[in-house]
């Protein structure tokens, strides 16, 4: 690769903890990365993408991009950082900066150091890796395996994690051959062969304990022409000769090919081992996924692919991206001759790809004890204890709630010490947060596809009922969730939440009943329940803290005794409970008017922009006023602000009954026909009197 006249003397060496000068402004680093200089294109591209258009189309202008009267320099710096830092991230990089970089946060007053600019700066970040073979006196943990770069590096890595995983990890040990293997398996041949078969075969798993691939993967919209396991391929599959390996889907083959790899002979599909289209077998195999990943030796996730007719090994992103290719730069420029080299490459993301928005794969994700992730950029190794990135990045495996893991160390935190059961809860929750933002081929399956995580939630809450997604156990707090956008940033709050609709999987086009009305799969869309922290724990463990008891016995809130963590549909329960119920007008004026006097309330609520937007007035009604709210002032008749789950809902509704779950919490209803009522969304009080002060009923939630 070539180099200008610059980076031909420069070295890793040079870089180490040192600022160096490298540029005198940032034209002429454009101009050298268009004459073909490796490095220079790369801290060009990382500057050009990492910081906004106008100011790097000033400085390209020689002018500043600070404020007017701020003193500024034109001249591109260099620092290597973190390059032996054996602290476990192994995030060694070269920062590029215009002026020179601020290693630290600057204290208000501080004078800037010569050929500092001001804030904010305009850098970027370029990873360091190093290739097999070739290790440099650094030791980085970084690599970089693609298509064009080390593209069967991925092979050793992956070997690599899972002998240190099996063998080193406590938590995690094992043989690796389990219990109990799935109902069927495909068998991908001698692993002794000089050549790998062309057949693979569907078998019974009868008697067998063997370790095992599971493939987590995305079949993709268009599935026409993907050959899979059904009533007319069953026979030639299970044959002595079983089925051409060239017939199959490109990520079929993959999975067969990497097995073969990593010289394990069986691997579970489930296009190639549950029969399609036929519904016993479909709902004998969906109860058994806890097993078939949690069991497996290894789960594949094939997060960077969206359908399973492009496969997911080949790592093309700087052709897909058109990224400029990685360079090397030696550590040294002393020793000419030296091969102690090490690459240089814009940073690669840890974007797990399409897979992280599929439903069924979430489950199968947080099930695996340990699993290989291709993902968008780059590959990554998650198991009980860590996960580690291809590029150097080790941390917590945030996807492996205590709850899923075979042999839980429930370690007890003295800032915020919980039950076994507890914790189980918080994560069932932070989990339903992130699952809420999957999306369902068939939106019927809310149930079956976290089946395997409601299997193993249960064995730490005995005894406790699994009613349409929640814990009878934890009822009170289980009632509350609430759709992102009403009250949270980020990305669910992007999303509003609406009935299931229809699709091509569903029969017909009425609506789509899935969940009574209570349960949080009632609705498609992001949701999240209060924040599990300590002040909410103290307040939960309070018994009067909740404002609704069973109506049925103690601990027991419906009548339905069929419903359960094998339940693979639940569109119907009631609920039996008592509460006290409070009926409120919705008046013309909006939550924005009641914000705009907010000054004038005495101890009133911050309102946030999102309540402002998304929530209704909820006012009292009284006998006095003949079914209406009071006269003028208006606002003192506020009790609460509602938040309907679906905003379609709330057309022509002018009035609205409020249950209070808790003190400050609780949902609104209608009422219908037949006495029983309906959520329609949920409210945070106002007046928390005036919901207290009413008489407790008999109710029915449906």
């Amino acid at each position: 690769m070539a180099f200008c006249t610059r980076c031909q003397k420069l070295s890793i060496e040079q870089l180490a903890n040192t600022q160096i000068l490298f540029q005198p402004d940032l034209a002429t680093l454009k101009r050298n990365a268009e004459k073909g200089c490796g490095f220079c294109t790369l801290c060009w591209t990382v500057l050009r993408q990492s910081n906004p258009d106008d100011r790097i189309s000033r400085l390209l202008q020689g002018k500043s991009a600070w404020d007017a009267g701020q003193k500024w320099t034109p001249t591109i710096w260099l620092i290597g950082l973190s390059l032996m830092d054996r602290s476990g991230n192994g995030q060694a990089s070269i920062e590029v900066s215009v002026g020179k970089h601020m290693l630290s946060v600057m204290i208000e007053g501080e004078e800037r150091e010569p050929d500092q600019n001001p804030q904010p700066g305009i850098n970027g970040t370029l990873a360091l890796y190093e290739t097999p073979g070739q290790l440099s006196r650094y030791k980085l943990f970084g690599r970089r395996s693609t298509v064009d770069h080390n593209p069967d590096l991925y092979l050793a890595l992956i070997q690599h994690w899972l002998n240190e995983c099996l063998t080193k990890h406590a938590t995690c040990k094992s043989s690796g051959k389990p219990s109990v293997m799935p109902t069927r398996v495909i068998d991908v041949g001698d692993l002794a062969a000089a050549k790998p078969p062309s057949h693979a075969r569907l078998i019974s798993t009868k008697g067998l304990h063997e370790r095992y691939i599971a493939l987590s993967y995305c079949w993709g919209a268009d599935t026409s022409g993907i050959f899979t396991l059904n009533a007319g391929t069953l026979k030639a599959m299970t044959s002595p000769q079983g089925v051409e390996v060239a017939k199959l889907a490109r990520t079929h083959k993959e999975i067969i090919a990497l097995a073969r790899a990593l010289k394990i002979r069986y691997v579970w599909v489930d296009a190639l081992c549950i029969i399609q289209g036929d519904a016993a077998d479909w709902e004998k195999e969906s109860k058994l996924m806890a097993h078939v990943y949690g069991d497996s030796t290894l789960t594949v996730v094939a997060g960077r692919s969206p359908s399973s007719k492009n496969g997911f090994v080949t790592n093309d992103i700087n052709i897909k991206g058109k990224r400029p290719p990685p360079c090397q730069l030696p550590v040294s420029r002393e020793t000419p001759t030296s091969t102690d080299t090490v690459t240089v490459d814009l940073r690669r993301s840890r974007e797990v790809g399409p897979l992280l928005e599929r439903g069924w794969c979430f489950q199968e994700r947080l099930s695996a004890p340990r699993a290989v992730l291709f993902a968008e950029e780059q590959t990554a190794w998650l198991c009980n204890r860590e996960q580690y990135w291809e590029d150097g990045w080790v941390s917590r495996n945030p996807w492996r709630p205590k709850f899923v893991q075979q042999q839980p160390q429930w370690i007890k935190d003295p800032k915020l010490p919980m039950t076994p059961a507890e914790e189980t809860l918080k994560d069932w929750y932070w989990m339903l947060f992130h699952y809420s933002q999957c999306l369902l081929s068939n939106p019927h399956d809310i149930f079956a596809a976290i089946c395997a995580v409601a299997q193993q939630a249960a064995r730490t809450l005995v005894g406790s009922r699994y009613l349409a997604g929640l814990w009878e156990a934890d009822m009170v707090r289980g009632l509350l969730w609430r759709p992102c956008y009403h009250f949270q940033g980020g990305p669910g709050a992007r999303t509003l939440t609406t009935r299931p609709k229809p699709t091509r999987l569903t029969k017909g086009s009425g609506p789509v009943i899935r969940a009574p009305s209570w349960s949080w799969a009632s609705v498609e869309g992001p949701i999240a329940y209060p924040p599990f922290n300590a002040s909410q724990v103290a307040k939960f463990r309070n018994p009067k803290y909740s404002m609704v008891r069973p109506g049925i016995a103690v601990g027991k809130w419906s009548l339905n005794t069929t419903f359960s963590v094998d339940t693979l549909h639940m569109p119907a329960c009631e609920l039996r409970l008592f509460g006290r119920l409070g009926y409120a007008l919705i008046p013309r004026e909006s939550v924005k008017d009641y914000q705009k006097i907010g000054s004038k309330r005495a101890g009133g609520k911050v309102i946030s922009a999102r309540a402002a937007s998304h929530g209704v007035l909820l006012l009292a009604e009284t006998p006095a006023a003949g079914g209406k709210a009071p006269p003028a002032p208006w606002q003192d008749s506020v009790v609460a602000l509602g938040f309907f789950d679906d905003e379609s809902e709330k057309a022509g509704v002018k009035g609205v009954w409020c249950l209070p779950v808790v003190q400050d919490l609780g949902l609104i209803l209608k009422k219908n026909a037949n006495g029983s009522f309906s959520r329609l969304g949920w409210y945070s009080a106002e007046k928390e009197s005036w919901f207290v002060g009413k008489a407790e009923a008999s109710i029915v939630l449906c």
